[in-house]
């Protein structure tokens, strides 16, 4: 198909609404939606009237019925599953740092980083180093600060120190690169055997975390990391580009440390409340 120019001029949110009215959507006060369009921002909605329009007919119109009060319950209950899921994540987010730390530190003591044994090769030794001190040099964490202003040598704060500065994005990366049985001995904790599941979960829940931490939507999201199954436990049953799929694996890690969070039966609450979602639009 032959790419086209951008054309589309600037639409004030009234005009918005009017384009909205337009299509079929149910608009009971015209002047508070559009108040709700500049706090939002149209493009941000933009997803939840998609999802109420006929794509399949001329001019895409609306569901008949479908009112902007539908389109914000929808966003309000989008809200309240970002709120869940990033507490849960959260959760085994410290449980996963903690991990890491103690499987390290048990092995090779408070300061692993440059013992070879420790990595896979000699590559992901270098860029697992050069992660720590990364992650050590821009942290003002008041931890860090005494320890340069106390200890002179290792240049870097023991491991159970350092594992609080890391992010959990910067967690996984550093995990990556550690060899397989290290990796497995951190998967087994929360009743994977495979690391190589493990890890593929773990990358799935990252990109949870930053869904939900830059406001990014899960409804009726389709991921486009997918968790293996763990035949032993047939975790996830869900379709497993949906969110129930990475809920299920989470809340078999938090139960395996006995840190349990229902996170997908919460998650099933929230959706209960509010109607205008389709549960399968969360894989429910």
């Amino acid at each position: 198909m032959a790419l086209i120019p951008y054309t589309k001029p600037h639409a004030t949110a009234t005009q918005r609404v009017a384009h909205l009215r337009s299509r079929g959507l149910i608009v009971a006060r015209p002047n508070v939606a559009a108040r709700k369009i500049d706090m939002i921002g149209y493009e941000r909605l933009r997803i939840y009237f998609i999802s109420r329009r006929q794509t399949h007919l001329p001019n895409r119109p609306f569901t008949p019925g479908t009112t902007y009060s539908h389109i914000l319950r929808l966003y309000e209950c989008d809200m309240l599953l970002r709120d869940a899921c990033f507490s849960a994540v959260g959760r085994f987010e410290i449980l996963f740092r903690n991990a890491i730390s103690e499987v390290l530190s048990d092995a090779f003591g408070s300061h692993p980083y440059f013992n070879v044994a420790v990595y896979k090769d000699d590559a992901a030794r270098l860029e697992a180093i050069q992660s720590f001190a990364s992650v050590y040099a821009k942290t003002k964490d008041e931890r860090a600060k005494h320890y340069r202003n106390t200890y002179t040598d290792p240049a870097l704060p023991p491991i159970w120190t350092m594992k609080e500065f890391l992010t959990f994005g910067a967690a996984v990366r550093i995990f990556q690169y550690f060899e397989g049985t290290l990796r497995t001995k951190v998967a087994n904790q929360f009743g994977v055997p495979s690391d190589q599941t493990f890890n593929q979960w773990l990358s799935c829940l990252v990109d949870l975390r930053n869904f939900c931490a830059h406001h990014d939507r899960l409804f009726n999201r389709s991921f486009q990391k997918q968790p293996a199954r763990l035949q032993r436990h047939n975790v996830p049953t869900a379709q497993a580009n949906k969110l129930k799929a990475l809920l299920q694996c989470l809340d078999h890690l938090l139960d395996q440390r006995g840190a349990s969070a229902h996170i997908t039966a919460k998650v099933a609450t929230i959706i209960s409340r509010f109607p205008e979602m389709r549960p399968a639009e969360a894989g429910y």
